[in-house]
């Protein structure tokens, strides 16, 4: 079954490879499917491109943890690396409201601002990840309330994500950046003069406009 953006494909039994450099394209695959010859370490800095171009450690299953802020009043967040295959843990404490969203009256039972009075930070608590809901695809997660029926304003979530087979699309992408290499060489440079200046650059011409368009889906953007 060939695997896909959209589908994770991952088997019912949790079995995914634990291996974080294997190739995601071996040689012979590589010119027998793709039509491109490539040694073994050509295709590892092609892979390296790839990854960083994407933002990414690696595409096959690999564990990450991340603090994620929810939005007010509601208990949904996304995570950055997809597609999930699994969550490991999950804690989540409470944040102090804004102070155009409380009253007067609040501090008389509001239980953050209970802590506050007794001069305790927030403190994370453990959320059971059976009660989070979340869609592989998307990295979507839904979590549920907290003491009180509070929702939690900040959940830290250590998960696996990644690829159990690598799909075509990056592994087209991965032979079209070694054919790139391969004819122009790692030791291009472009250089530029003006007047009695004159400087000399590395050309970042291994990752191409349609490479670019076959990962645009894949890459990992963090927005401050």
């Amino acid at each position: 079954m060939q695997t896909d953006i959209t589908s994770p494909g991952v088997t019912s039994n949790d079995q995914y490879p634990e291996n974080e450099d294997q190739l995601y394209v071996t040689p012979s695959e590589l010119a027998s499917k793709l039509g491109f010859s490539a040694t073994e370490q050509q295709i590892r800095f092609a892979m390296s491109l790839l990854n960083g171009h994407c933002n990414r450690r690696t595409f096959w299953p690999s564990e990450y943890k991340e603090r994620l802020t929810l939005p007010s009043d509601r208990l949904e967040a996304r995570v950055s690396y997809t597609p999930v295959i699994k969550l490991i843990d999950a804690k989540g404490r409470y944040g102090y409201g804004r102070r155009d969203k409380r009253t007067m009256n609040m501090i008389n039972y509001d239980y953050v601002a209970a802590l506050a009075v007794f001069g305790n930070p927030p403190r994370f608590t453990n959320i059971d990840v059976n009660q989070i809901s979340f869609y592989e695809a998307t990295g979507e997660m839904w979590f549920p309330t907290g003491l009180f029926l509070i929702g939690f304003s900040e959940v830290e979530v250590t998960y696996v994500a990644g690829f159990v087979e690598i799909p075509a699309r990056i592994k087209s992408a991965l032979a079209m950046i070694v054919n790139s290499v391969c004819t122009k060489g790692i030791g291009d440079r472009t250089s530029y003069s003006v007047g009695r200046v004159s400087r000399t650059f590395a050309t970042p011409s291994f990752i191409d406009h349609d490479v670019e368009m076959l990962l645009e889906p894949l890459v990992i953007r963090s927005y401050m």
